[in-house]
């Protein structure tokens, strides 16, 4: 539904399935969450998005940005770190560490919920500081 926005704005929005078909499921007892997470890494879903990107500036695309939810913002924290994007938005960002926020070089939006246990209001405001100082 927001990338629908984002397009309605005017703006090609993309959608990918970095999860290939295979949400993680909690109530899937043969597939447990760390099986899950080694087939559906971040670190892989950043390598699968610079395929996308690549792909899009193929297109004549010069100006990219990215969103990304739970997994996927640490994915977007990865594609600023590279500069292979220029602006990104995370939201409920569980997967983000300080040190990963202390590598962004470029404007980057942050979405936290005040009930979120992983990304909590007192770390996300660190994260607020560390930008800010930059």
């Amino acid at each position: 539904k927001i990338a629908d926005k984002v397009a309605d704005a005017g703006f090609y929005a993309v959608v990918p399935d970095f999860f290939n078909g295979e949400p993680y499921d909690p109530n899937n007892p043969d597939r447990p969450k760390d099986a899950w997470m080694k087939d559906h890494s971040p670190e892989k879903g950043f390598e699968d998005a610079k395929l996308m990107i690549d792909a899009l500036k193929s297109k004549g695309f010069s100006s990219i940005g990215a969103a990304g939810f739970c997994w996927g913002a640490k994915a977007v924290v990865e594609l600023t770190k590279a500069e292979l994007i220029q602006a990104a938005v995370i939201l409920h960002p569980s997967f983000v560490t300080v040190a990963d926020i202390k590598s962004v070089k470029l404007p980057i939006a942050i979405l936290g919920a005040a009930l979120d246990h992983l990304a909590s209001p007192a770390v996300l405001k660190q994260f607020d500081d560390i930008l800010s100082a930059n």
